[in-house]
């Protein structure tokens, strides 16, 4: 009932919206309409004071709700009436319109042409037609230009028809006075589109030699238009009677108390086992028994999830689990539930002790202060004041003992923010196995599965996947399965989400709801008509933010509240309820929705919302009052295309069109797709918000076309093949909201786009487009500005045009090298933008000449409201910067700061700048020192590009940090310096303390083309860093550093023998680092444990002087090791602890160290005398087997012998043998050896050339399952004693041997794969 009512009062005052400030009376009255508009607005007063009254008064019943919903629906219609009166009104102010229509004298079908003439003046922009200026024509033509006006939407009313007898003739006289606009009407408008004057002033066409068409306005008819206005005060006068009337009879409305309704929890769970909670169970014991609690004083754990997901069960068994029982010597469960009455909280708390005199605090504070308690505040909704709390903690903060603990449980992440004293723990849906686990004992119970239940499993899988994880949810659902053990039954719960319907106290829906019914009524509204994007969608702010614009919910409540400051506020309301979580990924915020919070938005805004796909289209319930609509194109195979197509047609006869305010597409539509849209939607009139992302090339009279659409408010609009932008975009006069960000056409803007009065916010694929507004002046509430081009020789691009555009919150002025005179930059009037945010003034770079002085002037003239934050400055030619940025500060507010190209002398000090945040600095000649500023501790992205005199840091006298909150550093192109900020070389002053840290959260480093810089060294490893990017360096070609959630990666490449890598930078530093690729240098003094031990891939190319490779001894993770031309002396000494043992070896590649594996012994035998001088051969503590999975290598000579193969023997599954320019054949131990790899399964001998057989037993190797051959030019035949029969794969190529080709086809049949 609540509902209804908010519903009703929402539209209610909306449909007085465009009458509040007595604009549309006025010009009611200026035109002499006698639309009595007064009447209208006075019943919807009525209206509106009569819900006021319900709202105060005990009102139920299901009768009731319906005479709401009548009033509602009425008051749509009023709404509907006066925004059209309203865009009539705004269209006569643009056009300057002076002969509103009128009844005439005449009859009917004078008052038809008059509507006409008013009709086409609409279209045309005609003077007043003369009868000279008009041709009489024949009765039939007459006829005609009535059915051609006919196709406005508007109808006329009754239409006398007149005949070809002479008594019913009209003479032509009459016709040239009242019906030539008729005539003329009907020849040039059978509602077809008429040349549009484009902004190049050139009269040409546009595009292919054909003018492009402007779009015919809508028709208005003051007699039809009378008469709904008289249809909708009777259909709400009736209406509000009755309820007043009853109203009469209904108390004093009382508060209810859904508290009531919430189940009291105890510390008992009805839940015998925990499923898929163990690992957070366990942790939270631990740490409260054993862990990081036990010694602190008291500990405030918040558990944080949504209804249903598991928190109660949770704790349920951590309190009645025997060690924590063990541990605490008092525990203590209270369910606080939605209402937080810190007395009875007290109460109950002292209650677990037994009754004693005196006050509570006192008692409990008697009874814990030498006691370790547990206690548990289960579902808490809301501190009524934040005191409360502080005054609860008071008597249990006195406890002498440690490691006291308050678990508590809450739905919403603010609650936990205030109360928690350490990380809150936030559940999340079980995982998929443990889900299943439980699901299927909600089903089938605690005993064994049936296998002759298996054909439903499919099926539940499917139910699963939407149920997310919900323990509840498993719960309900699988009560509604377990009665009914067929697939039928079944799969109709998965296609009607039957447990949508479920009603109960322990079911999903009424717990999840009870949530929603904690919001406010347009919090509400927020959340359910966010439904209408797809399940899973991304959300950003923008997006939600425009969606509840163009859908009227935001109200502001105060003057200087935006529509954005009250979205921002609900966005904010709706996470912290849990409603939408926040994610970031790459800097970018977005918000999702649980599906079965989905599913729930969809549930309660099913009155108003429809959101059809594939699998409902044929099905789904269409209520007479839905008004909002989105159809979803996905990859549902369950329907075909056609099929959908089909059933789409459909819903013209089972839902309302004409009533639709809302219509979203998503996914791609084919062209038949779109002639589907025109035939379901062409008479969707009312729609206030359209979003088409994927329009087809197809370019029929899709709905933007439509210029019927007077209320539209959102518009959204994107294509990725070559067309238009509709024209009819420029009579949309409500639209607030205008995304072309996904348009990927044809982007020439209509020239009247500024008749758009109302717009707020224009998305376009390139901010360049807002350059192309004509007379933006007269968008005087548009919030963003982009890119506005001064040209003071074209009309309607003067700087003038920025006077009244006062809601700016972001605006680009360029080409500011056209202002001459402070007078001319002040007409901008920037300082009066108290809106205003970002700002951009940018000078062209190329221009042919500089007025140092003058652009000083303007520059100074064009000063910004205090408030501002983020100013870009470039290109600008005067001596100094302007004294509001200067000497005067008084843009103190900045967080970003851009100066390109400017030719300032100095720079002005950041001394006074405390909130800055971002500060790029490019291009700018005079810079020699760069002075870090105290203010700097603040800072989180520094950029200093093209300095080509910067040397040196500075530090000011009273600086004592080191960018404490940096997280990107860029430099670039800077010729002349050494060093970074924390290098050794830095100059500090003597009697300064430097006790701080350098850089701790820097994220992202970069340094590029600054040849002399030198303090490669001192990079700072810190743990927020995941990005280094190094090119051109004193010494250094490339460094490249990437931290991941899948790989930890660095790479360096050195300039030849100028660079010792090994002193390049602290490798151990470097913890957690997976992934090493050296290359061109070499090492000065190899040591062990030179990289990390965490290292699991490793390059070295061109890099020499390391000997051996004792000092990779420490990578006990290394699974891959690749070593390249590391010098002749390279040994494989120190490779057997990376094979064996503690060893993760699978991958090694060496090429160009000749003598690699010469000599090499990985089970070395040592001779041990005894007393009797007789010698003991044993083996060596070295490990006699190998891990090792794959070889390759050009130094097959020394790899293969015994002892070599014989340690491999047991792993080596592939060996990749690639050819050295002296071998010819293989010897008999080195044949041999290679027998030895027993585990072989490929073998490749590559690029022999002057290889004359390959080695003889390979058939012995009985394990091969393929062999490969490759540019071994020498090699005439294959072994004589044959290949292994478990050989399936021979590839012979690149070899150039006729015989050997012949020799591979005679084997075909007997190998798998040649």
């Amino acid at each position: 009932m609540l509902a209804a009512l908010s519903a009703a009062q929402w539209v209610v005052g909306k449909a007085l919206a465009p009458v509040a400030d007595g604009l549309l009376e006025a010009w009611d009255a200026s035109k002499r309409l006698g639309l009595n508009i007064e009447a209208l607005r006075m019943e919807l007063l009525l209206v509106q004071a009569t819900l006021e009254t319900a709202s105060r008064k005990q009102i139920d019943g299901r009768a009731m709700e319906d005479l709401l919903g009548k009033l509602g629906r009425s008051a749509h219609s009023a709404e509907d009436l006066l925004d059209e009166l309203d865009y009539f009104r705004i269209h006569d102010e643009l056009h300057d319109m002076h002969d509103a229509t009128d009844q005439h004298a005449k009859g009917c079908f004078h008052d038809l042409a008059l509507n006409a003439r008013h009709t086409a003046k609409a279209v045309l922009g005609l003077s007043a037609c003369s009868s000279a200026a008009c041709c009489p024509g024949e009765p039939g033509e007459v006829e005609g230009a009535g059915r051609q006006v006919s196709c406005c939407i508007w109808p006329c009313g009754s239409r006398q028809r007149y005949h070809g007898n002479s008594s019913s003739t009209p003479s032509t006289n009459q016709v040239d006075e009242d019906g030539g606009c008729m005539l003329k009407l009907g020849k040039l408008l059978p509602c077809s589109y008429l040349p549009h004057v484009r902004d190049d002033h050139s009269g040409q066409p546009t595009h292919s030699g054909a003018p492009r068409r402007a779009t015919p306005m809508p028709g208005f008819n003051r007699v039809d238009v009378s008469e709904r206005m008289k249809r909708v005060i009777e259909q709400l006068q009736p209406v509000r009677t009755e309820v007043t009337k009853v109203l009469q009879s209904c108390g004093h409305m009382t508060v209810p108390d859904i508290a009531k309704t919430r189940p009291i929890t105890t510390g008992q769970s009805i839940e015998p086992k925990l499923y898929g909670r163990d690992r957070i169970m366990n942790s939270i014991i631990h740490d409260m028994t054993k862990g990081k609690y036990r010694s602190k004083d008291l500990t405030v754990l918040p558990i944080v999830g949504p209804g249903g997901i598991g928190k109660t069960t949770l704790i349920q068994h951590i309190y009645r689990n025997q060690q924590v029982r063990n541990h605490f010597q008092v525990v203590i469960w209270v369910c606080v539930s939605l209402k937080f009455n810190l007395n009875k909280l007290l109460e109950e708390i002292e209650t677990y002790e037994g009754e004693k005199y005196g006050r509570v605090e006192e008692l409990i504070e008697q009874r814990l202060r030498s006691k370790r308690f547990l206690l548990v505040l289960d579902d808490v909704w809301e501190f009524s004041d934040e005191d409360d709390w502080k005054r609860l903690l008071l008597p249990l903060k006195t406890s002498q003992e440690k490691g006291s603990i308050i678990l508590l449980t809450t739905r919403f992440p603010i609650i936990a923010k205030m109360v928690e004293t350490t990380d809150h723990i936030e559940l999340e849906g079980l995982e998929s196995e443990q889900f299943r686990k439980l699901f299927l004992r909600f089903i089938f119970g605690d005993g064994p599965f049936k296998s002759d239940h298996n054909f439903l499993l499919d099926t539940g899988d499917k139910i699963m996947e939407k149920l997310k994880g919900s323990p509840l949810a498993a719960k309900t659902v699988g009560t509604l399965l377990r009665k009914c053990l067929n697939l039928r039954h079944w799969r109709r719960v998965l296609e009607s989400k039957e447990w949508e319907r479920r009603t109960g106290t322990n079911d999903i829906m009424p717990a999840l709801k009870l949530s929603y019914d904690y919001l406010s009524f347009h919090q509400q509204q927020c959340f359910f008509y966010s439904a209408l994007f797809p399940e899973d969608h991304e959300y950003s702010t923008t997006e939600l933010i425009n969606l509840w614009i163009g859908l009227d919910i935001l109200q502001p409540s105060t003057q200087n509240q935006t529509l954005e400051d009250v979205g921002l506020m609900n966005l904010n309301d709706l996470v912290t309820h849990g409603f939408f979580k926040e994610e970031e990924t790459n800097g970018r915020v977005r918000y999702v929705m649980h599906d079965l919070l989905h599913d729930l938005a969809l549930k309660v805004g099913s009155h108003e919302c429809l959101t059809v796909h594939h699998s409902n289209v044929g099905s789904v319930e269409i209520k007479p009052s839905i008004r909002h609509l989105s159809i979803i194109i996905d990859d549902d195979h369950t329907m075909s295309g056609e099929s959908f197509k089909s059933q789409l047609r459909k819903l013209k006869t089972r839902l309302k069109v004409k009533e639709l305010h809302t219509l979203m597409l998503f996914g791609e539509m084919d062209e038949s797709f779109a002639q589907i849209l025109d035939y379901l939607f062409k008479e969707a009139n009312a729609l206030r918000f359209i979003r088409l992302v994927d329009m087809p090339s197809f370019a029929g009279s899709t709905l933007p076309n439509n210029s019927a659409l007077v209320h539209l408010r959102y518009l959204c609009l994107g294509t990725k093949y070559t067309r238009e932008i509709p024209l009819a975009i420029s009579k949309f006069y409500h639209l607030r909201i205008l995304d072309l960000g996904w348009w990927h056409g044809c982007c020439d803007l209509p020239k009247d786009l500024s008749n758009l009065a109302k717009l707020r916010r224009f998305y376009t694929p390139s901010d360049e487009l807002h350059s192309h507004i004509y007379n933006v002046g007269k968008l005087t509430l548009l919030e963003e500005l982009k890119v506005f081009k001064v040209n003071k020789e074209s009309e309607g691009f003067e700087p003038e045009q920025l006077e009244h555009l006062t809601e700016l919150r972001e605006l680009g002025m360029y080409n500011l090298e056209n202002i001459h005179t402070k007078e001319e930059a002040t007409k901008a009037k920037l300082i009066e933008k108290n809106y205003l945010e970002r700002l951009t003034l940018d000078w062209d770079t190329e221009r042919s000449n500089s007025e140092p002085d003058v652009e000083e002037v303007v520059l100074e003239s064009l000063q910004p409201h205090r408030y501002l934050q983020e100013l870009s400055i470039r290109g600008h030619g005067g001596p100094s910067c302007p004294t509001w940025l200067g000497d005067k500060l008084t843009v103190e507010a900045l967080q970003s700061l851009h100066l390109v190209g400017v030719s300032w002398q100095c720079l002005p000090s950041f001394g006074k700048m405390w909130d800055l945040h971002t500060l790029i600095l490019k291009h700018i000649a005079a810079t020699k020192e760069f002075v870090i500023e105290q203010t700097f501790c603040g800072l989180r992205r520094l950029e200093l590009v093209g300095l080509a005199n910067f040397e040196k840091w500075v530090p000011s006298q009273d600086v004592h940090h080191m960018f404490p909150l940096l997280q990107v550093l860029v430099i670039r192109d800077c010729p002349k310096l050494l060093e970074l900020p924390f290098s050794n070389r830095i100059v500090y002053p003597l009697d300064q303390d430097w006790n701080i840290d350098w850089f701790p959260k820097l994220q992202e480093l970069q340094i590029e083309n600054c040849p002399e810089f030198l303090s490669v060294a001192h990079i700072p490893w810190t743990e927020t860093l995941h990005s280094v990017k190094i090119r051109g360096v004193n010494l250094l070609e490339k460094l490249e550093y990437s931290k991941s959630s899948y790989r930890v990666g660095l790479e360096i490449v050195g300039k030849g023998d100028r660079q010792m890598l090994d002193q390049v930078l602290a490798f151990n530093n470097l913890t957690g680092l997976e992934q090493l690729m050296l290359s061109a240098g070499s090492f000065s003094s190899p040591c062990c444990f030179l990289f990390p031990p965490s290292l699991q891939y490793l390059i070295i190319s061109g890099v020499e002087g390391m000997g051996t490779l004792e000092t990779l001894s420490n990578l006990t993770s290394l699974t891959r090791l690749v070593l390249e031309n590391c010098g002749e002396d390279q040994s494989c000494k120190g490779l057997g602890p990376l094979l064996a043992a503690g060893g993760q070896l699978r991958e090694l590649l060496v090429y160009g160290s000749p003598r690699f594996f010469v000599g090499w012994d990985p089970n070395p035998r040592r001779v041990l005398q005894d007393g009797g001088g007789e010698g003991h051969e044993l083996l060596a503590s070295s490990p006699n087997s190998s891990k090792l999975q794959e070889l390759c290598t050009d130094e097959a000579m020394g790899l293969l012998a015994a002892p070599i193969c014989s340690f491999l023997s047991s792993s080596l599954a592939r060996l990749h043998l690639y050819g050295n320019q002296k071998m010819k054949c293989f010897t008999k131990e080195q044949e041999g050896a290679l027998h030895l790899l027993a585990s072989l399964q490929e073998l490749e001998f590559s690029m022999f050339d002057k290889l004359q057989s390959l080695p003889a037993g390979l058939h012995k190797l009985t394990g091969l399952k393929r062999l490969e051959v490759r540019s071994c030019p020498c090699v005439r035949s294959l072994p004589e004693d044959g290949l292994p029969e478990s050989l399936q794969q021979l590839d012979v190529w690149l070899c150039n041997n006729e015989e050997l080709k012949q020799q591979c086809r005679g084997l075909a049949g007997t190998i798998p794969k040649i």
